[in-house]
């Protein structure tokens, strides 16, 4: 039985698992939940700072249409005026 104990003494240590995220072409070394958290949001939305990952805000550009906006009718369907004809 001694044996058994003294071979698990023996056992070497194993190593701490490093979380590495590659931000800027430099790999950083993370904590598991800002290594979640990174991967989630994309590396590509962090940047360095002092050597750490700060997510930098994007804004989504959003088109804006003012004929369609002040549209009152069904652009698909019109109401008024329209005689439907044959194509030839």
């Amino acid at each position: 039985m001694q044996e058994l104990f003294k071979a698990f003494a023996d056992l070497p240590k194993r190593s701490v698992k490093r979380h590495l995220v590659k931000i800027q072409g430099k790999e950083v070394e993370v904590s598991l939940n800002e290594k979640l958290e990174i991967i989630n949001n994309g590396e590509n939305n962090y940047v360095l700072q002092g050597g750490k990952p700060v997510k930098v805000e994007r804004k989504i550009d959003r088109n804006v249409f003012p004929e369609i906006e002040n549209l009152k009718s069904d652009p698909f369907w019109p109401k008024e005026s329209f005689t439907w004809k044959r194509s030839e």
